[in-house]
């Protein structure tokens, strides 16, 4: 990672990511209601640079992703003359082996391995369509709160696509194996209630209370013990790729680092019989 620097919220918001912080959580907006909030490259690199802020600032404790006006995310932006960010003069080959290059080197899939590896919770507030990439941006996410009337689709099959944005990965750690090829050959929308039936969000609620759930969740994960969250997350994740040995070594080696501040602060309350707090070190 680059060394920390202030983030830049007006070019983000030039991009379509409106950024703010309250009560220690960063909300992360994307603002292009026009076309669902379907994601160009700049707004893509504006969100991988807010989950970098969110990630390395230690006052911020959770995160919230959400879209404007009724849409969560209807995936990207289509209609970008050149879906391409290698720039011309470094292209090589084919415009399939460049597909795969640009792809490797500037892909979906980093936004998708920023939230998954970030230190901190990540919360989803789904109202609306969320295609493509964007239902694996909030499928990514560490709690998702669907609206009633939220859609989750992996639409790549539709449009002659492999699946993109980590959505193998995602859906095969999600669900079971049939119903992960049901969503992602079919390319049907799954309904919010569907997709809590199955696994797939935490709890759906009517659509003028999405926020305000989410809100309450990332606050309450907020005022948690953050580094120990961090690392819990991170045992979970790691864990879908590990045997019981290598899961048991993560487990000393994280009490090894130790709990921080927070961590004796848990001690000191549970023998004070009085509830802790955290203050996130």
């Amino acid at each position: 990672m680059e060394h920390y620097s202030a983030p830049d919220v007006a070019a983000w918001k030039e991009a379509g990511l409106d950024y703010y912080v309250k009560n220690q959580v960063a909300y992360l907006v994307l603002n292009r209601p026009h076309i669902k909030n379907a994601v160009t490259h700049p707004l893509r690199n504006a969100i991988l640079k807010a989950l970098d802020e969110v990630n390395i600032n230690a006052d911020i404790r959770a995160a919230v992703i959400h879209g404007a006006d009724g849409a969560f995310c209807s995936g990207a932006d289509l209609s970008e003359a050149d879906h391409i960010e290698i720039p011309v003069e470094h292209r090589r080959g084919f415009q399939q082996h460049i597909a795969r290059e640009d792809g490797l080197l500037h892909g979906w899939y980093r936004v998708i391995e920023k939230m998954w590896h970030n230190l901190k919770p990540i919360v989803a507030a789904v109202d609306g369509a969320a295609y493509g990439f964007g239902a694996n941006f909030a499928l990514a996410a560490d709690y998702i709160v669907a609206g009633e009337t939220a859609r989750f689709c992996e639409v790549f099959v539709q449009r002659g696509l492999p699946l993109e944005a980590s959505a193998a990965y995602i859906l095969s750690r999600s669900v079971s194996p049939v119903r992960a090829k049901e969503i992602a050959l079919f390319g049907d929308p799954l309904p919010a209630p569907k997709a809590l039936e199955w696994g797939l969000v935490n709890v759906v609620v009517p659509p003028a209370e999405v926020l305000a759930k989410a809100t309450e969740v990332a606050e309450r994960l907020a005022n948690g013990p953050t580094i120990m969250i961090g690392q819990i997350k991170a045992q979970l994740n790691d864990a879908l790729d590990q045997n019981m040995r290598q899961s048991w070594k993560d487990e000393v080696t994280y009490l090894g680092i130790g709990p921080g501040l927070d961590g004796q602060e848990a001690m000191l309350a549970f023998k004070e019989k009085r509830a802790p707090k955290f203050t996130g070190r």
